[in-house]
């Protein structure tokens, strides 16, 4: 049997398994790359120990070779025994050399090349092993992209968290008008017939301002947000919330917290 692509022969019929752009041939107990160079994985290798992250496929290869340097040095048991196929590169498998905070990789190439690896990016060459004169060595090139790393993953996190905050926020708007409802024992709160918090309180209260006083378990009182977001565990004997937005908290008769 002949693979067209890389016009590679096998002795029997090679099955085809696929990672989104990503293509291995399964032949007998071993994986086989569709590479321009040839890459043939460890015999008996199971087909659900391959992970596939979006942009590259992980293979488990103890053969690494020695001089395959670490992002992170601490964290070799987990990246130093993985074969890499990048999706939308031909040309061979690579080395993993570890995953940045931003989810970038770097990986190493056969001749001891090092690349940086962003999805939808392709590789960006970095470093090697025997540097040039005046050429920056890996750890002084890791170092920055792990800084930068850190700083896109930050602001990546950032726009996530108040996108879902502003998603909350209309949600809040959408649904101020819930009202406590009863099932058997417990209590929840509906947006006409829509249940927004499942019955499972002992009690809750009519909804003043964007928030409720619920009670969990008997004299114990609580603070949620009108979707359900408990934002004062229930503990206190007693919660009297204003329109302003205070809420008295009382500890014990005569104590009594204000937030």
């Amino acid at each position: 049997y002949t693979d067209l692509k890389t016009n590679r022969t096998y002795q029997e019929r090679p099955v085809v398994f696929s990672y989104g752009g990503i293509e291995l041939l399964r032949v007998g107990e071993t994986f086989h790359s569709r590479t321009r160079k040839a890459y043939t994985s460890m015999h008996g290798l199971h087909k659900d120990s391959l992970c596939f992250y979006g942009f590259y496929l992980k293979i488990p290869d103890y053969r690494v070779p020695k001089s395959c340097r670490l992002v992170d040095p601490v964290w070799s048991a987990i990246f130093d025994v993985f074969a890499c196929v990048l999706e939308g590169d031909d040309e061979e498998v690579y080395w993993c050399c570890g995953c940045l905070a931003d989810r970038s990789i770097v990986v190493m190439d056969g001749e001891g090349n090092y690349y940086h690896v962003e999805k939808g990016k392709g590789k960006r060459y970095i470093a090697c092993n025997a540097p040039k004169a005046g050429e920056a060595d890996f750890a002084s090139v890791v170092e920055g992209l792990r800084k930068e790393a850190g700083r896109r993953a930050e602001s990546v996190q950032r726009e996530r968290q108040q996108n879902e905050e502003e998603k909350r926020r209309k949600r809040l708007e959408e649904i101020k008008d819930v009202l406590p409802f009863r099932m058997g024992m417990k209590w929840g709160l509906k947006w006409g017939d829509r249940i927004v918090v499942p019955p499972c309180y002992r009690n809750i209260c009519i909804p003043v301002g964007g928030y409720c006083a619920f009670e969990g378990n008997a004299c114990q009182w609580g603070v949620m947000a009108l979707d359900g977001k408990v934002v004062v565990e229930a503990r206190y004997q007693k919660v009297e919330i204003e329109k302003d937005g205070t809420v008295h908290l009382t500890i014990i008769p005569g104590k009594v917290k204000t937030i």
